[in-house]
């Protein structure tokens, strides 16, 4: 052992740390550092009011997001077909709208085709995680029943929320996944439909995935 090595050693004597080489887990830290790697510290965070669906559809609609409130989730087939009809997409046809797995137990239209993105859809339905009233963001996770694709892929994306999926703050989105059975692979918060405003400073919406979001705001909580 050199001399740097017996220093360091002596600090990390008198700081209470163990042996190098010795197992390292939260148990041998002093209470103190123990103490702040269980915490769940806080950053300073703006001031969101207390209606935060209000909120949430407020901020969404900021950036142009699209939002109808419905009472139960078996409002959701109607509501789509109202909302692509608005748009001139013609859903009769097979292969224009793919539904995630997660929601296959909606009686869809049989035209409706239900898995992953097959990359020719023009439109996606997917549940998510959450949403955020802060920003108006909405939080999708990867997985098999989640197929990521469907988020990015078509032009047209819906998504099904619920009110109670509403939270506060980005911070608040966390507890959710923890929560989770299986972590996904990717979480992803979609703020609005894609844009850019790299080229002369004008504004191109659709520029890397959806160039529409529109989000089926459900009353209640998940069944």
């Amino acid at each position: 052992m050199n001399a740097r090595e017996q220093i360091l050693q002596r600090i990390g004597s008198a700081l209470g740390r163990p042996e190098k080489g010795a197992s390292l887990t939260v148990a041998d830290q002093p209470a103190a550092v123990s103490e702040r790697m269980m915490r769940k510290p806080r950053a300073t965070l703006p001031r969101v009011g207390d209606d935060l669906v209000e909120i949430a559809i407020a901020n969404m609609e900021a950036v142009l997001m699209s939002v109808v409130r419905l009472q139960t989730r078996d409002n959701c087939v109607d509501a789509v077909q109202d909302y692509l009809q608005s748009l001139g997409i013609d859903a009769t046809e097979p292969g224009v709208v793919t539904v995630a797995p997660a929601l296959s137990s909606i009686d869809w239209p049989s035209s409706y085709r239900c898995g992953p993105a097959s990359g020719v859809e023009q439109v996606s339905i997917t549940p998510c995680l959450a949403a955020v009233a802060e920003t108006g963001s909405v939080v999708t996770a990867s997985g098999a029943r989640t197929p990521a694709g469907l988020n990015f892929l078509p032009e047209t994306h819906i998504t099904v929320l619920y009110e109670s999926q509403i939270v506060q703050y980005v911070d608040d989105v966390f507890p959710f996944i923890r929560g989770a059975d299986v972590l996904p692979r990717a979480v992803n918060l979609v703020t609005g439909p894609s844009r850019t405003a790299d080229i002369e400073q004008t504004l191109e919406i659709g520029a890397h995935g959806p160039r529409r979001m529109h989000v089926l705001l459900i009353a209640g909580e998940p069944d």
